[in-house]
């Protein structure tokens, strides 16, 4: 008798609640980009005026740009750190014990955070707003970790890269509706019921993970793996990252020069879009923004069973690096608008994460594989948190700043570029190595 977890419709039901697990922690984790005026706005509004239809003055939390960039900084370190330990005690205990406890630290993070800003003008905001993004941190990346873990377990040698692209596609589309509804509910509720909504949609993942975790342990028992698998991870030893093969760390360093290029951008582009191009309110700029999620929520999926027909996954990063380069020429020095560029980063993106991200299954034992992913992560995260660190300091330090000068947003830009650039060199040693071992 043939059980059901043997049956394809089996996977794609895990698959479906798998990807619920960071819907809304995507949505969250965005937040700030679409709220940055609030954020860096003034404590009071005593003497606002209207003009052409905008106030002068946004009544907000009163954080400096280098604050506010720090609470990307602070999500970056904190995965930095934690999701190495986190990959090798997935490996060591399981998807379940993973599931249960990021998902957790996902939600107790993002209420946090939205409890800080009931504290504006008081010495507790920032450490209380900054812990909740660091439990956030410590539970998103490491969630992302357990649901790629148990992906690469349900697709193994079946449509492996359209799953990986249907689980970026729902994180996208927390991404893309935080773009296109925070802002909207900002307007019409205030800031702190719209940080606990984001805490409410966190819970939503929390739901999933029960699911999940009934799925996996009922589907690996029909199909008689769990012994063995709890064998293997028992076997599992720190030492193991000794053997990660030369390809494993190109392809991570690939991965970690892109991402540089990508999520640091997206924190700034609002302000960015507002402050060279001018005519764009803060809802069009965000819209603008989420525009590189847009494209990537769109295509991620066609992109992943493309890929997993032609294969080519080095040729198609070294590619995406190439392609990349203008966008971030055109934002620099040009007036194009920046629709333009959104659109064409949200393109390269979806290939980039549908040819990257899957690759890592395919270098790495499986037994090992929750390591090899923290691993990534932890390195992809240092690289982001340095990038967030280093735009702060570009784009200055003053509040008082309302309109960062262009000359540090072009700079900004340039630093964006070298980041691709680096990209080009390691997906192109990446190639090389891969072709010798072929």
């Amino acid at each position: 008798m043939v059980q059901p977890a043997e049956k394809a419709y089996y996977r794609f039901v895990v698959l479906f609640f798998n990807c619920l697990l960071t819907f809304g922690s995507y949505f969250c984790f965005d937040m700030p980009s679409v709220l940055q005026d609030q954020f860096q706005g003034n404590l009071t509004c005593p003497n606002a005026t209207v003009i052409n239809g905008t106030v002068d003055c946004v009544a907000g939390l009163g954080m400096t740009p280098q604050q506010y960039n720090l609470l990307y900084a602070i999500y970056a370190w904190t995965n930095a750190i934690v999701v190495i330990l986190a990959g090798f005690l997935i490996d060591k205990l399981g998807n379940r014990f993973g599931v249960f406890l990021f998902s957790f630290l996902c939600v107790l993070g993002s209420s946090l955070f939205a409890l800080g800003s009931h504290f504006k003008g008081t010495p507790y905001l920032l450490p209380l707003m900054l812990t909740g993004r660091l439990l956030f941190g410590s539970g998103n990346g490491s969630l992302t970790i357990v649901q790629n873990r148990i992906t690469a377990f349900w697709f193994k040698g079946k449509e492996l890269a359209l799953a990986f692209g249907l689980t970026l596609a729902f994180s996208r589309l927390g991404s893309v509706l935080n773009f296109f509804l925070t802002e909207k509910f900002e307007d019409k509720f205030g800031m702190q019921w719209t940080l606990w909504g984001g805490a409410l949609l966190c819970v939503l993942g929390f739901s999933s993970a029960i699911i999940v975790s009934a799925m996996d342990k009922v589907g690996m028992k029909q199909l008689g793996l769990e012994g063995s698998m709890q064998e293997a991870s028992r076997k599992v030893r720190i030492q193991d990252v000794k053997l990660l093969s030369l390809r494993y760390w190109l392809l991570v360093l690939t991965i970690m020069f892109f991402y540089n290029g990508i999520f640091p951008f997206i924190a700034d582009a609002s302000k960015f879009i507002q402050d060279k191009y001018g005519n764009y309110s803060q809802k069009e700029a965000a819209y603008v923004a989420g525009a590189v999620y847009d494209s990537s929520l769109v295509l991620s999926a066609s992109v992943g069973i493309l890929i997993d027909y032609v294969g080519l996954r080095g040729i198609f990063a070294l590619t995406c690096a190439v392609l990349t380069l203008p966008v971030f020429g055109l934002l620099a020095f040009t007036f194009v608008p920046p629709l333009v560029s959104t659109i064409w980063l949200g393109i390269t993106y979806s290939f980039a994460a549908a040819s990257m991200w899957p690759s890592i299954p395919l270098v790495v034992p499986q037994a090992t594989l929750g390591t090899a992913m923290g691993l990534a992560t932890s390195i992809q995260m240092v690289g982001i948190g340095l990038s967030n660190l280093v735009v702060g300091q570009i784009l200055g330090t003053q509040s008082s700043e309302a309109k960062i000068p262009l000359w540090r947003w072009k700079r900004m830009m340039i630093f964006m570029l070298a980041n691709t650039v680096s990209c080009i060199v390691t997906s192109v040693l990446l190639n090389v190595v891969d072709y010798k071992q072929v």
